[in-house]
This record gives C-alpha cells, sequence and structure tokens, in this order.
C-alpha cells in the first residue's frame, strides 16, 4: 500500500522524493460477537468465556451474548438488557412460551420409550432483533441450547464460527450420539427417543437445521479430533470447513500449589491427606447425570474393596451434596456440593492424587484438563477427546471403554506410579505446551483473520 501511495504521488508531483514521508495506515479492530447459553456454568460456558478473554490479548474486540450472566465482566451482555420492560411485552411473551411449550410437549409425549439422556429441541427464546443490534464482523457461536438462540435467526450476511461442544449442532435432537450413526445421513429412527420411524422428531429437526444452515458462511471448530472427524461425517456439517482448536485456560490459576496455601476450606481433608490419598471426581449433577459415568466409578470402586483396598484411599465427589442411596460400597465418600469459586477449586484439584473422570462421551474435558494443569494425574475411558489430553501411563491412565476393572486398575495404576512426582510433572508440560491462553489464543485469532480474508 506504502509503495502504491509513493507511485500516485510521484507520478503527480513529478520526481519529488516521498520515500522519507511516514504513512500510517488506521485499521479497526477486529469485531467478534460470541454467543453462549452463560458465561460461568458449567464446562462449555468457562471454555467459551475464557476463549472470549483470551482473544482480547490478541488485538480482536471480543463481546459475549449470554442469557444467564455470571460474571462482572463489561464486555458480556446478557438478554435481559435486550427485553422491553413493559408488562405488556412481558404478559405476551408468557402466554406465548406457554402456546409452544404445551406444543413441543405434545411432540416429545409421543416417544415414551425415549432415554433418560439430554435432548433439545428447537424451542428458543425471543431475543428482539439483538443479533441485529451489533456491529460485529464475525460471529462465534458455543453452546446455546436451554432454549436460547434461535437458529432461524443467524446472519446471512456474516461469516459464523461455531465451536462445538457436544454433537447436537449436527444431530437432530441428542447432545451424544454414542453408537448411533444417524447423523450421518439425515437422523430417523432415533434410539435416543426409542423411535422405529424414520420420519420422527430427530428428522423433523434435522430438516429444519439443514434449511436455516443452507446458506450460511459456516465454519466449524471442533476442541477435540474426535468431533472433528464426527463433524466432517455428518450431513449438516460434511460441506463446511472443519477445524480442530482446543479449549485452552490459564494455566497461571491452575497450577501446583504448596499444601500451606490451599484453602481453609479442605483443612480437614489436607490433615488427613498424608493418612490416605484422596481421589477425586466432580461434574455439573454429578452423581444424577448417567453420561458422567459414577455408577462406572462406584463399580470400580466395589472391585477394589474385593481386592482388599477398600481402606487405601478416600473420595472427594463435588458438584453435588447428595450421595446416592444404596450406595454398596464401604470406602469413604465426601460429598462437597457444587464449587464455583475457581481458588477453591484449584485446592480441590491439588489435594487429589488422582482425579477420575468416569464420562461415557467427552469433547475436551474442562475437567481433566484443569486437572492436568495443576500436577494430577487423570483417569479416564479411552473415549472422545481424552486422548487429545491423556498419555496413556505418563500422566494419566486411559481405561478401556466402558471397562470398570480397567478403570479400577487405572487407579492403582496412578496410585502407584507416581510417587516420585514424575506423572504430575509430565501432566503440567502437557498444558502448558499445548493448551494454554497464548497457544489457543494465537490460533483463533488466526482463525478469524483467514475467515475474513
Amino acid at each position: 500500500m506504502k509503495a502504491l501511495l509513493m507511485l500516485f504521488l510521484s507520478v503527480i508531483n513529478g520526481s519529488r522524493d516521498y520515500s522519507e514521508m511516514s504513512f500510517e495506515l488506521k485499521t479497526e479492530p477486529l469485531k467478534v460477537l460470541s454467543i453462549c447459553t452463560s458465561d460461568s456454568s458449567g464446562g462449555a460456558a468457562r471454555a467459551a468465556y475464557r476463549i472470549h478473554r483470551v482473544v482480547q490479548s490478541f488485538g480482536i474486540r471480543s463481546r459475549m451474548f449470554v442469557k444467564k450472566k455470571g460474571t462482572e465482566d463489561p464486555d458480556v451482555i446478557a438478554l435481559d438488557e435486550f427485553l422491553p420492560k413493559n408488562p405488556f411485552y412481558r404478559a405476551f411473551d408468557w402466554i406465548r412460551n406457554k402456546v409452544r411449550n404445551k406444543w413441543q410437549h405434545y411432540q416429545w409425549g409421543k416417544y415414551p420409550d425415549k432415554t433418560g439422556y439430554y435432548m433439545s429441541d428447537l424451542r428458543s427464546t425471543d431475543i428482539c432483533g439483538a443479533l441485529r443490534k451489533w456491529d460485529y464482523d464475525i460471529l462465534h457461536l458455543h453452546w446455546v441450547n436451554e432454549r436460547f438462540l434461535p437458529l432461524s435467526q443467524l446472519p446471512k450476511d456474516k461469516p459464523i464460527v461455531w465451536t462445538l461442544h457436544d454433537s447436537w449442532p449436527f444431530c437432530g435432537v441428542c447432545h451424544y450420539f454414542f453408537d448411533c450413526e444417524g447423523y450421518q445421513k439425515e437422523c430417523g429412527f432415533c434410539p435416543m427417543l426409542g423411535s422405529h420411524f424414520s420420519s420422527d422428531l430427530s428428522h423433523t429437526i434435522w430438516q429444519k437445521k439443514e434449511s436455516f444452515y443452507r446458506d450460511l458462511d459456516l465454519h466449524i471448530v471442533t476442541p477435540s479430533r474426535w468431533l472433528g472427524k464426527c463433524a466432517k461425517a455428518s450431513g449438516l456439517f460434511s460441506r463446511f470447513p472443519v477445524t480442530v482448536i482446543p479449549n485452552c485456560l490459564d494455566t497461571n490459576v491452575f497450577c501446583p500449589l504448596p499444601s500451606e496455601i490451599i484453602s481453609p476450606r479442605w483443612r480437614n481433608f489436607q490433615e488427613k491427606r498424608f493418612e490416605k490419598p484422596f481421589l477425586l471426581y466432580g461434574a455439573m449433577n454429578a452423581v444424577t447425570d448417567k453420561i458422567k459415568g459414577f455408577s462406572n466409578l462406584l463399580s470400580a470402586l466395589q472391585l477394589l474393596e474385593k481386592q482388599g483396598k477398600a481402606d487405601a484411599f478416600e473420595l472427594i465427589v463435588f458438584g453435588t451434596d447428595k450421595p446416592l442411596e444404596g450406595i454398596p460400597t464401604s470406602m469413604p465418600i465426601h460429598y462437597v456440593g457444587y464449587v464455583s469459586d475457581v481458588q477453591e477449586l484449584v485446592s480441590l484439584y491439588n489435594l487429589a492424587s488422582v482425579m477420575v473422570v468416569p464420562s461415557m462421551t467427552e469433547n475436551l474435558s474442562c475437567t481433566i484438563m484443569e486437572s492436568l494443569s495443576c500436577g494430577t494425574p487423570v483417569v479416564a475411558f479411552d473415549i472422545g477427546g481424552n486422548s487429545d489430553m491423556i498419555d496413556h501411563q505418563l500422566n494419566g491412565y486411559l481405561a478401556r471403554e466402558r471397562d470398570d476393572a480397567d478403570l479400577a486398575a487405572g487407579i492403582l495404576w496412578c496410585l502407584d506410579h507416581n510417587k516420585n512426582g514424575q506423572l504430575s510433572q509430565n501432566a503440567r508440560q502437557k498444558v502448558q505446551g499445548n493448551f494454554t491462553s497464548e497457544v489457543v489464543g494465537k490460533q483463533y485469532a488466526d482463525l478469524y483473520r483467514r475467515v475474513l480474508s
């Protein structure tokens, strides 16, 4: 550009030398609007918020639009700020939602044999034209369920980056497809619905999604290699570009801690930590969500009891304060409730000798990444994106899928092989080399610029 300006001036003004003149070309920062149901509640929300914050350090003007705001970040805008305050609108919106919900309950009621796994239809919230009221270059979608974002309002004149935190965007109704391959075509005969029909609710919603996506400038991001392959094989996303960019975290926050600065909240556990090692398990709805695999963990603990290991360690469970009734194990289990404070969570990771993540399906688990960053080795099933983070018998243990006996063996292996701290050191190095804010932020900044170019 500078050379062209110099040439233009030389043509107009003869041979005058402009080579020493300074030309300052002012450019506006690239503007990104991220959308997620929340900025703090759940793994997807935490991952989305971290990405929103880290790209700002790469010259990106990032703002975030959420249904439920939990942070004090002024760049996060809650849906309530766009909803009309007059009572007539509120009354109309209440009636409208009641009618929609009645209709949707009728639709779901056609499937009495549906599973208890989490599923979503296309119910959404009136966002009052919010996407037309912002000035942005790129729209960045994350997890937008719980009746939040209407897919019908996605802009066709803006590039859209969609970071997938589960499989719902390319499936009909399910967030976890397990062994079903219906998403590779047009859904239907949905095992999650217990359906025996091709034109069931999953197929109907699949068709609506296809019509919504048809004219979009859509760029898919998956945090794990596994989900990237699934997205590329899907009937909905096979024609869109797919990029694998992992989630990130602040390794200065999630880090190994000296025992003397671990939170006083866990003081009673800290006093016991030299008597018995602690296993740590935790998730949203930790004991009730079947996806999280708490029953598999209990099965593994029963196997360890039979091997005479019942008094070898104790289990700490966060994410619930209520135990399941009739747990068939005499091993001590401590339920500490929901842990929303980051420093309290970091202290918990540091208390544990081993983190156990027995989930039935995972994209790129925040829990695994956070634990490894704190130097705590992780035992998990070899499914989804777990192998992107856990290097088998180097910083943790990858048990065979749904093999509770191997999960139990992994717990013992990590306890036995981390006495010199080598697993902990490898765990920390894995995160520092691949999942830091600097590494991931640069990848997103490069993707944004590539999308615009």
